[in-house]
């Protein structure tokens, strides 16, 4: 299937999200989802060594829960969706200080070339027509800029064969829409290198899936860092995480 492509697929699916409580869906409000949050934010900051001054760009921001943290590391943040409805919702929760863009990510015309030092995006490149989308951001970061994403695994069998499976009202029911898609983890480095990307490092990562029950989480992150560490079973992993920079 042919990911991205449909602006108003995805904006209809944002309103159908923000009805069904789209956090929830997402499984960030979950107490093993909150593990996964703090997690990302952390990684996040880290690789993008988000500080002061820096100008990032996070792409797909939906209700903000990752944009207002990064908003507390001094960076100017810049944050974008196609939905104007969950960027209403983003900027009720967020700093005042966030410059918050409706834009469509394959032709993000409204934002400015050779600006933004950091790029960056939880679970949104999977929803857009990625050889075209990387083109485009690719255009808006300054020489030497660096990336990172998480995306979903396209070889974890909970990915494959329920949320991104072919049965169109079983992806409805867990909030997946038509057009996205997981990727596979040599499938995600090509794209990022065919864009004239330098790929660092491409971690495997979440074990931990947010329905595990609060009294299961010690036990679950203690095998979940013995599985990312495994050849073979790594592979299996909730997420790829991905970071590099523009060459």
């Amino acid at each position: 299937m042919h990911r991205g492509g449909n602006i108003k697929l995805e904006i209809n699916h944002a309103k159908e999200l923000i009805k069904a409580g789209a956090e929830d869906i997402w499984g960030w409000n979950s107490p093993a989802g909150r593990e996964r949050v703090k997690a990302r934010i952390q990684w996040f900051i880290k690789n993008g060594n988000l500080n002061d001054g820096l100008n990032v760009l996070e792409c797909g921001c939906g209700t903000g829960i990752f944009t207002r943290h990064f908003a507390k590391t001094g960076a100017n943040i810049t944050a974008v969706d196609i939905s104007a409805e969950l960027l209403e919702v983003a900027k009720s929760k967020c700093p005042s200080e966030v410059n918050f863009i409706q834009t469509d990510l394959e032709n993000p015309k409204e934002l400015t070339d050779n600006h933004y030092d950091v790029l960056c995006g939880i679970s949104i490149l999977h929803h857009l027509n990625l050889p075209l989308a990387l083109l485009e951001l690719r255009k808006k970061l300054k020489h030497g800029a660096c990336f990172a994403f998480s995306e979903p695994n396209l070889l974890n069998p909970i990915n494959k064969y329920m949320l991104f499976a072919n049965d169109m009202e079983k992806r409805k029911r867990y909030g997946v829409s038509p057009t996205e898609m997981a990727f596979k983890p040599k499938e995600l480095v090509s794209l990022f290198q065919e864009a004239g990307f330098k790929v660092f490092l491409l971690k495997h990562r979440d074990f931990l899936h947010p329905s595990v029950p609060q009294s299961l989480i010690p036990l679950v992150k203690g095998v979940q860092f013995i599985a990312e560490r495994t050849p073979l079973i790594r592979s299996w992993s909730g997420s790829l995480w991905i970071t590099g920079v523009k060459i």
